[in-house]
């Protein structure tokens, strides 16, 4: 009887560039998951094919297929990954305390849970909660997580989207910098200098769109977290762009203000996600409805 030769194993993180992009069908999409440019995703998969000797991808204009091979590869390599996390998942579940693993950007770990999560905890006695916080988008096929707060609503089959509250964007300053800044108008943002953060470009642009106002030329500071936004707001360098109600008690404290009164401007609807599968589960549940009242409590109104 022959044989059969074991050839070598390409490696996991090959194996997970291949598996995002032959699901999303997109060498960009997958780049956007895994935080990676999309030529990288294209060598990645260049390098497997070359291992594997086998085309997995047909490459047409404006579209991705996978080969016959390549489709019946992927259905085996996504399943192999998902046991591969099931496994971790069962070894490190059957320690005495759980993990209980909560994904979000770090904006909303700075201003929402990490403040309140202490309260969430002392009603779990058998689970150790942990904040995963990353500005990227996880998956949560391969990733070890329970549940996510995401400000884009995804179309996976398999998860689970309930939208939780409303943001809202409207600019934010300490009446410090009002104070020491007589100059600065607020009818057309002359002399005001303007903070913005590296991770959200987008929220700036659309308030003064929105409300008519020009952007200060070369009055600007820009940081990479909004941890830091906030730091420098409250000491009185310049104008930010707040998000509501995630600060609301930081304005309930007199910490902040909002100049500019009523003019706020909608950004989006961030969702709380979980596996289809584990909608049952009792500290998912739990969970859900202690970050529902505590938003419930921060409602916004002007």
């Amino acid at each position: 009887m022959n044989k059969q030769k074991n050839h070598r194993l390409p490696s996991l993180n090959i194996l997970r560039v291949f598996e995002s992009a032959a699901r999303h069908l997109s060498f960009k999409k997958a780049a956007e998951e895994l935080c990676i440019t999309p030529p990288a995703v294209s060598h990645q998969i260049r390098t497997l094919e070359e291992q594997l000797d086998i085309v997995l991808f047909t490459r047409l204009n404006r579209a991705l297929v996978l080969s016959p091979q390549g489709e019946k590869y992927f259905s085996q390599v996504q399943y192999a990954l998902q046991q591969l996390q099931s496994a971790t998942n069962e070894l490190i579940n059957n320690k005495s305390h759980a993990n209980f693993i909560i994904n979000t950007v770090p904006m909303l770990v700075s201003t929402l849970l990490a403040p309140n999560i202490h309260e969430f905890q002392a009603s779990q006695h058998n689970y150790n909660i942990q904040i995963d916080s990353d500005a990227s988008r996880t998956d949560f096929a391969i990733e070890s997580l329970d549940v996510a707060i995401r400000r884009v609503k995804g179309d996976e089959p398999n998860l689970i989207y309930k939208p939780i509250f409303k943001i809202a964007i409207a600019p934010i300053c300490s009446p410090l910098y009002l104070q020491k800044n007589p100059l600065a108008n607020l009818d057309t943002l002359e002399n005001c200098r303007l903070i913005r953060t590296s991770i959200d470009m987008g929220n700036w642009p659309l308030w003064l769109k929105q409300w008519g106002y020009i952007a200060p030329q070369q009055n600007e500071l820009l940081l990479n977290n909004f941890n830091a936004v906030i730091d420098a707001t409250r000491s009185g360098a310049g104008i930010a762009m707040g998000y509501l109600p995630i600060i609301k008690r930081l304005i309930d404290d007199g910490e902040l203000i909002t100049p500019f009164g009523e003019k706020t401007s909608f950004y989006g609807e961030p969702c709380l996600v979980y596996r289809k599968k584990d909608q049952d589960k009792p500290i998912v549940k739990a969970f859900e409805l202690w970050l529902t009242t505590l938003l419930k409590d921060l409602q916004w109104t002007t």
